[in-house]
C-alpha cells in the first residue's frame, strides 16, 4: 500500500494522547489515543456516499488502516486492546464540524500567527490559529490566547 509512503495521499499521521493534558477523559486503566491524517484525506472519494451504505462503511474501514499502523508503531497490540474505535471521515466533519468538504483547520497560508484581534478582550484560539489542526496543536493554541490574556506568572 503506498498511500502512507513519503510521497503518498496519507503520508502525515499525527497521533496523540490528550489524557497527558486531562486524565479525566478517559476510566482508570485507560487512555485516548487520537490518530489522524493531517488534512490529507482527499474529499472526491467520499463525495456523494451515504453515511449508511456498505460502500461507506467499507471505504472507512480501508482508509483508517494507515491510522491503525501509525498507531501500532506506538502501541504493537493496540487493535486488541481497543475498548471504543470510532473512526471518522470528510463526511463526519462535514456533518458533525459544519467544515465544508470536511475539512479542518486553515490552510496553512491562511493560519493566522496568533490569535490577536483589535480588541483587548478577544483573543481567538483554535485549528484555524498557529500551529493549526489537531489536539496537540489547538491545546498549545489555547494556552497562548490564554497567556496573552493573563501574565503566565501571575496565572
Amino acid at each position: 500500500d503506498d498511500t502512507d509512503t513519503a510521497c503518498g495521499e496519507l503520508n502525515m499521521i499525527a497521533l496523540s494522547n490528550p489524557c497527558v493534558l486531562d486524565r479525566t477523559l478517559a476510566p482508570d486503566g485507560h487512555i485516548v489515543v487520537h490518530a489522524y491524517g493531517a488534512g490529507n484525506e482527499p474529499y472526491d472519494i467520499w463525495k456523494g456516499l451515504d453515511r449508511k451504505s456498505d460502500e461507506y462503511k467499507r471505504l472507512k474501514e480501508e482508509r483508517s488502516q494507515v491510522l491503525w499502523r501509525a498507531v501500532e508503531s506506538v502501541i504493537p497490540d493496540a487493535r486488541q486492546r481497543v475498548v471504543l474505535d470510532m473512526v471518522g471521515s470528510p463526511l463526519t466533519h462535514e456533518r458533525f464540524l459544519r467544515r465544508p468538504k470536511g475539512t479542518y483547520g486553515a490552510a496553512t497560508e491562511d493560519y493566522l500567527k496568533d490569535g490577536s484581534t483589535p480588541f483587548d478582550s478577544l483573543v481567538f484560539c483554535g485549528d484555524g490559529i498557529f500551529p493549526g489542526i489537531g489536539v496537540p496543536a489547538v491545546a498549545l493554541s489555547g494556552a497562548s490566547a490564554a497567556n496573552a490574556m493573563v501574565n503566565p506568572l501571575k496565572q
